[in-house]
């Protein structure tokens, strides 16, 4: 009898939550697929459930979200190679300008999809990547595959400010005349185990946000004013998270590095729409989807032997993560600066509380500058 009243319980309990997203929809106008998907997202926060929890419920939304619409249960889905042909075709398309584009992160996984379509299309790419020895055959199989030799590479420790500093003034020497086209903050890490940095902070909050955005207040008087465009990478995971505390990057955890990992990607999300508002470069945030890369080496159901071909299956691959910030690389006109996007479109963001307080992404951009201005 008990097992029955709670089924009944959360059964009754789905409906209604289905219900409360279509609604959101139709007053969002955008009950398609993408649009359910990012209303359901908006609704969970709702929900009052720890963040680990919303992160995964965010998980199973989106892997629904990617089972119907891009693997066969739709007459419109597309198969991995479909869709990583369409992403061929963009680069190919191309018409320009090609000038010089900075990425973190590009010798694996989705960095390495951008990097070879940047090149394909005819773009000088300068390479930040935490192993030279990585970085350099990267540097010969891309020279391989796309027939370019306009790769270079750079050390960087997105772990360490004094490397980011140094990055920074390897990439103006490469770049005399102030002509960065695009900076593409791409690398990053995920649920790993706690660990302080060098600087203080917790490695996660470090290398997901606080030094990509020192190193885009660093090198943005290098880009390009005219068609400069900044990337950040972010996350769905942001719909986790109801309050920015930003004592955050220095508190450490025991089990659960996802928590730090969607407050990191909330913050950058939260900080591109301010960021934004300082420079008439263009700036995004992008989430490339659930996408089958190392990032999700520290979480354990995705290692799970019996069910890690499903995974395969369902999950983008590396190429079809590329897909929205190519799109947003690529396409003369892609929105308006200071957006969030997913899959090539923007979505909405929740209103975050910042240490209590609504409307207070000051007092969150001030806590991060002010991290980055001790002495390295």
């Amino acid at each position: 009898m008990v097992m029955l009243i709670s089924v009944l319980l959360c059964f009754s309990f789905l409906i209604y939550f289905i219900i409360k997203v279509i609604v959101r929809a139709n007053k969002q106008t955008t009950n398609t697929p993408s649009g359910l998907l990012e209303a359901a997202n908006l609704e969970l926060l709702n929900i009052p459930l720890p963040v680990f929890i919303r992160v995964y419920l965010i998980g199973i939304f989106e892997t629904i979200y990617i089972t119907c619409c891009h693997r066969g249960l739709f007459k419109h889905a597309t198969t991995h190679k479909a869709n990583e042909k369409l992403i061929d075709d963009w680069a190919d398309a191309f018409q320009g300008p090609c000038g010089l584009a900075v990425i973190t992160g590009g010798d694996s996984g989705i960095g390495r999809e951008i990097t070879h379509s940047l090149l394909a299309a005819g773009f000088q790419v300068i390479l930040g990547a935490h192993s030279v020895q990585s970085c350099q055959q990267v540097m010969k199989e891309l020279s391989q595959s796309t027939g370019s030799d306009k790769l270079s590479c750079i050390p960087l420790d997105l772990a360490s400010i004094r490397s980011v500093h140094d990055f920074v003034d390897q990439v103006k020497l490469k770049a005399p005349n102030k002509d960065v086209q695009l900076l593409i903050n791409n690398a990053g890490v995920m649920n790993v185990p706690y660990q302080s940095t060098m600087d203080g902070f917790e490695s996660q909050c470090q290398i997901n946000l606080l030094s990509p955005m020192l190193l885009t207040e660093l090198l943005l008087p290098w880009i390009d004013k005219q068609c400069g465009r900044v990337l950040f990478a972010s996350s769905s995971t942001l719909y986790a998270i109801r309050n920015l505390d930003t004592s955050w990057c220095k508190t450490s955890y025991r089990f659960q590095g996802l928590d730090h990992y969607a407050y990191s990607k909330a913050c950058v999300a939260q900080l591109v729409s301010e960021l934004a508002k300082t420079t008439d470069i263009k700036i995004y945030a992008y989430h490339p989807g659930t996408v089958r890369t190392r990032l999700f080496a520290h979480t354990v159901v995705f290692s799970l032997p019996i069910v890690s071909k499903l995974f395969d299956f369902i999950m983008f691959t590396p190429k079809e993560g590329s897909q929205t910030p190519l799109y947003l690389c690529l396409t003369k006109e892609p929105g308006a600066s200071g957006t969030y996007w997913a899959n090539t479109r923007p979505q909405a963001l929740p209103s975050y509380l910042i240490n209590g307080k609504k409307e207070n992404t000051k007092a969150l951009w001030n806590s991060v500058f002010y991290a980055l201005e001790s002495p390295y």
